[in-house]
């Protein structure tokens, strides 16, 4: 054999080893793809610059075009035409380098599951969990997968995934999975009936900066990095590899991190929201909606007592100041209210409460009003719309929803007035005192609470369950009657009249 022969094969080996057509890690067999309207994009590396990529999508009964792409710089990405069927289909993607071929893919709806420890949170660590993982046995059309942990200074394009693309058979895996994430699409899937891909992308203990894009932290002064988790670090590891995805929505569990530097956490979860819709919009060549739905998790009590602290302030901050989702800041966005689901001697510490199942269903009504358009569900607790203050009998009444919703009163507390000078227009916090106004009297749609707590000073301020921990399992004060769902945290400094 000659030495250019033999140097010949040598580079046509490495090139088999270097440069095979490769899918980006996100997608797998087993996997579920975001349904038509939409197309689903699809990308992933090759070597051989000019050549072109085909993908073929087939299944029984039907009749998909081929699509085809070239690869231009080591990488090449599609579109396919767009699929209402369910599937399960194969997925073949053919080159001058060789073929990868996935198969059981399913067509359904695809939500990214993203935030902190609460949304890592476990199946195998939830409330009943033995049950819940059985039961999730019978929901093998849901999918999941799941990001390994990891940071990056810098953004990446790739990204390891610690569970592969798996259905709820693989009782190994369910155990790891999010149960916020699972039991969220689970609750769901009977009102839509379709498939659902999961891809959850969390990390314990990781503040709202690590998750916002570069984008976002110059929208708000960016504070001071805490520690190895920086600006952007999880952005650049953990979300942008998967730019390209095309997804439904985004549910978000965050906010205990930054319960120390509350102040920016109005802006920056506006911010994060607007440029993840804009980022994740413009990397899937525009099949991610420009204004996905994203749904939040207001944070549980925490700690037994009676001390204000440090939660109140986020979770009206994670509203971005408004106290209810959607809202002109958040549009297009739904919150599960989770004061009233406290966990004081959960296993895995109180700041982790077992009860995700509460939480992930009160999601999943705000996803069937927000993303699916089921303008009838209930989705959100009472809200105050009118406020009727009566000095001489030293009450003030409260109208919920402009009357239109039957309340349920379950104790007198978590109601508080700030007693300010007779002169003052507005409560001033620092130099004004808050003291407890207890409901004296509730009709179908006004709670009525006491002012005497002021004396001869005036009432300039409510605020509603603004404790760190506010009440016991589902005992806070206000509830809609039908619905069951708590009226949210609320704060005024002045009172509307």
């Amino acid at each position: 054999m000659t030495r250019a022969l033999l140097l010949g094969l040598l580079c046509i080996l490495f090139a088999d080893v270097q440069g095979a057509l490769q899918l980006a890690s996100v997608f797998g067999s087993h996997m579920v793809l975001q349904r038509a309207p939409q197309s689903a994009v699809i990308w992933g590396t090759a070597t051989v610059e000019g050549d072109k990529v085909t993908a073929h999508v087939t299944g029984p009964g039907v009749n998909i075009a081929p699509v085809v792409t070239t690869v231009s710089h080591g990488a090449w990405k599609l579109k396919l035409h767009p699929v209402a069927e369910h599937g399960p289909f194969t997925i073949s993607f053919t080159s001058g380098e060789g073929n990868v071929t996935l198969t059981d893919v399913l067509f359904g709806d695809v939500w990214l599951c993203s935030g902190q420890s609460n949304m890592y949170f476990t199946m195998n660590q939830v409330m009943n969990n033995t049950a819940e993982l059985q039961t999730a046995h019978n929901f093998p059309n849901i999918r999941v997968t799941r990001a390994a942990l990891a940071e990056s200074p810098a953004p990446n394009t790739t990204m390891t995934f610690d569970i592969p693309w798996t259905g709820p058979a693989n009782t190994r895996a369910m155990q790891g999975v999010s149960a916020v994430c699972w039991l969220f699409a689970e609750y769901l899937y009977p009102h839509i009936n379709r498939p659902i891909g999961l891809i959850e992308s969390s990390y314990g203990g990781t503040p709202i900066e690590a998750w916002s894009p570069p984008e976002a932290i110059k929208d708000c002064a960016s504070i001071a990095k805490r520690g190895p988790r920086g600006d952007s670090v999880l952005w650049n590891a953990m979300l942008n590899p998967i730019l390209g995805t095309t997804f439904l929505g985004a549910l978000w569990y965050q906010g205990e991190s930054n319960a120390n530097h509350v102040s920016k956490y109005s802006c920056q979860i506006k911010a994060m929201v607007a440029r993840w819709r804009s980022l994740f919009s413009q990397h899937s060549m525009n099949e991610t909606e420009a204004d996905f739905p994203f749904g939040y998790v207001q944070l549980a009590g925490y700690n037994e007592g009676t001390a204000v602290g440090q939660f109140p302030g986020v979770r009206w901050a994670q509203t971005a100041g408004y106290g209810y989702s959607p809202n002109p800041a958040l549009p297009r966005t739904f919150m599960a209210v989770a004061m009233d689901l406290p966990d004081f001697h959960s296993t895995a510490g109180p700041i982790h409460p077992r009860f995700k199942q509460d939480v992930s269903q009160r999601l999943m009504l705000g996803a069937l009003n927000v993303a699916y358009g089921h303008s009838d569900v209930v989705f959100q607790g009472p809200f105050p719309s009118k406020f009727q203050l009566n000095a001489a009998q030293h009450t003030l009444t409260i109208e919920y929803d402009s009357g239109r919703t039957p309340l349920e009163i379950r104790n007198n507390t978590g109601f508080e007035v700030c007693c300010s000078s007779a002169a003052a227009t507005k409560c001033t916090e620092g130099h004004d005192h808050w003291f407890a106004a207890p409901i004296t009297h509730h009709d179908a749609s006004h709670v009525t609470v006491s002012t005497s707590g002021c004396g001869t000073y005036k009432a300039t301020g409510l605020r509603y369950e603004w404790r760190t921990s506010p009440c016991n399992y589902k005992n806070c004060a206000v509830y809609g009657a039908e619905s069951g769902l708590p009226a949210p945290p609320y704060l005024t400094h002045t009172i509307p009249l």
